[in-house]
């Protein structure tokens, strides 16, 4: 079934037709818009009316043409549209969408798209995406995570310390469910391990002992797995990290003794 898109009425030809050309990514086939053409047509329709256009070309469920272009991956477009607007309009037209254009490059793997999209913005707004939640409270890390999506994960976290990662990684959704939650559902081994290999021992502790609104770890829900090779991962995560914190303690409690005795 073909998609109708809404298109605003307008006498300026180049608006005109680059509503024309963008309204043909809501088509059922894999055609998309030549990249060039695109490019034109934006530098000769006003900066204040890019953001304008871009906004309201939607098809029937209000979708704008750059969640459907990150939906179907098209990397390519998605940088091009962002990058035609002033920084500040970026993030605005992203969340146009509650669930955004990043999270539907998440959900489906489109690592090219995820990075595109990111790069687009600053790092005060990459924060904000990020931790963009949908009416579900997932966000684009949730579906990244569920899928088992390892590079997807990895590009996510990538420009974050371990502390935003831990933040971020412990934002939960709707159900009470942390990223680690689905990926230790789905029994996604290599996921979880993106997920807390770059977490201090502490912080792993931390994220390991969330709880959902079951009140389960992501351990206690991975327990229910064919083999729990997954919940056998998170104990080990556990006790080394645990092994970890309590070494670095002691070495630290040995440290001030040692401070004391040369003092007295």
């Amino acid at each position: 079934m073909s998609r109708t898109c809404t298109i605003m009425s307008s006498t300026n030809t180049a608006s005109d037709e680059l509503r024309q050309i963008l309204a043909e990514i809501f088509s059922d086939d894999d055609n998309f818009p030549g990249i060039e053409s695109v490019r034109n047509l934006l530098t000769k329709v006003s900066e204040a009316l890019r953001y304008e256009l871009l906004s309201a070309i939607t098809d029937d469920y209000r979708t704008t043409v750059l969640t459907e272009a990150a939906r179907r991956g098209h990397a390519e477009l998605c940088v091009t549209l962002l990058s035609s607007l002033p920084s500040a309009d970026r993030l605005k037209l992203i969340l146009v969408d509650q669930f955004t254009a990043l999270h539907w490059a998440a959900l489906r793997g489109h690592t090219e798209t995820v990075s595109g999209i990111l790069n687009c913005l600053t790092a005060d707004q990459q924060l904000q995406l990020l931790f963009t939640q949908d009416s579900n409270g997932n966000t684009a890390l949730h579906w990244a995570a569920l899928g088992g999506l390892t590079e997807t994960v990895k590009t996510l976290l990538d420009k974050l310390t371990p502390e935003q990662q831990l933040h971020l990684l412990s934002v939960k959704n709707e159900e009470g469910k942390t990223a680690l939650h689905d990926a230790a559902r789905e029994g996604h081994t290599e996921t979880v391990k993106i997920l807390l290999d770059n977490l201090t021992p502490e912080q792993q502790l931390k994220l390991l002992a969330v709880q959902n609104d079951e009140g389960m770890t992501a351990s206690q829900v991975a327990s229910g797995l064919s083999g729990n090779k997954t919940e056998k991962i998170l104990e080990q995560y556990r006790i080394e990290a645990d092994h970890g914190v309590n070494y670095r303690e002691f070495a630290e409690f040995t440290q001030s003794l040692n401070r004391n005795k040369n003092f007295n």
